[in-house]
């Protein structure tokens, strides 16, 4: 099994949240750009500190912004 960082949900749960990419990049210490990046799916492997930074900043539990999928890229 492998943990995939969810852009979809990253990008959702900012815009519920009313925050711009430059706010969250600045509450989250990084840039707007990485930010940018991660939603496009551009980039794929956040670290796990700003995995954790963004749930916090976004009221959002940590496995929200990543999906754990099999061999074959399927959710279980």
């Amino acid at each position: 099994m492998l943990a995939r960082f969810d852009a979809k949900r990253l990008r959702a749960a900012r815009k519920q949240k009313r925050l711009s990419q430059m706010r969250l990049a600045e509450l989250c210490e990084s840039s707007d750009r990485y930010i940018r990046d991660l939603e496009r799916g551009t980039k794929e492997n956040p670290s796990a500190t700003l995995v954790c930074l963004m749930s916090r900043v976004l009221d959002i539990p940590m496995d929200e912004l990543v999906k754990i999928v099999n061999e074959e890229g399927q959710t279980v």
